[in-house]
């Protein structure tokens, strides 16, 4: 009788935890959930909290990678049937019932559905056996500019009319969720020095903006080349992979800086041509209150301070050159600690001055040479006939 009672004691409390869990999940709560198991047609997977065994059908990663055992997931509970749990991370297929779907607006669960035509405002889209109504303004601006027919999609059930059997979806909604999802992600990974990979996005004059896994970044043009105002449209194409560096994360400013000069090849690292008292034909790039930057080639370029300039104290520089103009320049100090070259316009006038006067004076011994030699010869001559 004793084993009894303790029998029926043990399965009131095993009804009751039973009871328990079901009255604590209900249809449209999300769980943090283990991978346990995986079959040919569902995973198993149990939630951290609760410890309930449950089941997401393999349909669902049809697009994308199946997750692997001990992975974590967050599904969506539906429904308890003859004891089985089953959840979802995104309604598919046969999963988007008409229930599901009220469920999955009011918890806004993703809906896997695939975009059919463009209609008036927007884009018919196909849910399982369903249509639904996806406005243009509801597209995620990556998305717009492509060919979006037949293209699947994850879609948040904004609002069903039953009498009027219309179905209104947003793609932006779930392209905000993953960004910010990836986002908390990536603040917990990220320190500044963290080597990344990166694509880019688009190119512009100030630099490249690249997407860093769903998050947009941006490469300084001072950070994507070691060339002096390279044009980055020659040297980057839209979609190529970069390896970068991370600079500094300023999250609540949405602002992601990277450099990818690590991973090229820095002209400072080889021997440098120029030397000390060389004189050079270079480009003004800039003219600033200090002197004038001068390319030299499409990895170099120089100072010429103010004082080097050659141009009078209380003039202003600009009102002597400009921006573009070939000038002749001296190589001062080659600086490759610093990666500087110190150059002198003034110098390269005087060095120029001089190699002119000595062409002179060369050419003038030359004449003087010539002439005294014809004065000789004219005189041999004379004589020889006089003979």
């Amino acid at each position: 009788m004793k084993a009894n009672g303790k029998s029926s004691l043990e399965f009131d409390r095993l009804l009751e935890e039973s009871f328990k869990k079901r009255k604590s999940i209900e249809p449209g709560s999300r769980w943090e959930s283990k991978v346990v198991s995986i079959k040919n047609d569902y995973i198993f997977l149990r939630t951290k909290e609760n410890q309930i065994l449950g089941n997401v059908s393999t349909e669902e990663f049809k697009e994308v990678p199946l997750p692997k055992l001990g992975e974590i997931l967050h599904a969506y509970f539906l429904k308890e049937e003859s004891g089985d749990y089953y959840f979802t991370t995104c309604l598919h297929g046969d999963t988007i019932t008409a229930d599901n779907l009220q469920i999955a607006m009011t918890a806004e669960i993703p809906v896997m559905g695939q975009i059919a035509q463009e209609t008036n405002g927007g884009y018919e889209i196909r849910l399982g056996s369903f249509h639904a109504f996806l406005p243009f303004s509801q597209i995620d601006l990556r998305e717009k500019g492509k060919e979006l027919y037949g293209m699947k999609l994850k879609f948040i059930v904004s609002d069903i009319q039953p009498k009027q059997s219309k179905i209104v979806v947003s793609q932006k909604k779930v392209s905000e969720r993953e960004r910010e999802s990836r986002k908390r992600v990536l603040q917990e990974e990220l320190k500044e020095g963290s080597f990344v990979t990166c694509k880019v996005k688009s190119i512009h004059k100030f630099g490249l903006i690249v997407d860093l896994d769903g998050i947009d970044a941006l490469v300084p043009a001072s950070e994507a080349s070691h060339k002096r105002n390279s044009d980055l449209e020659k040297e980057f194409q839209i979609g190529e992979s970069l390896r970068a560096k991370v600079q500094s994360l300023q999250w609540e400013e949405k602002k992601i800086t990277l450099s990818v000069k690590d991973f090229l090849t820095d002209p400072w690292a080889n021997a440098v041509t120029f030397k000390e008292s060389d004189l050079l034909e270079g480009e003004i790039e800039s003219i600033k209150p200090f002197g004038i930057f001068v390319k030299l080639n499409d990895s170099f370029g120089g100072l010429v301070p103010n004082k080097e300039t050659g141009v009078p104290q209380r003039t202003p520089v600009n009102t002597v050159f400009h921006v573009g103009q070939k000038v002749e320049v001296v190589v001062l100090e080659v600086n490759p600690e610093k990666k500087q070259i110190a150059l002198s316009i003034a110098k390269a006038k005087e060095l120029k001055e001089r190699q002119e006067y000595q062409q002179y004076l060369k050419s003038e011994e030359t004449v003087e040479s010539v002439s005294s030699f014809g004065l000789l010869l004219k005189k041999s001559l004379e004589n020889k006939k006089n003979k």
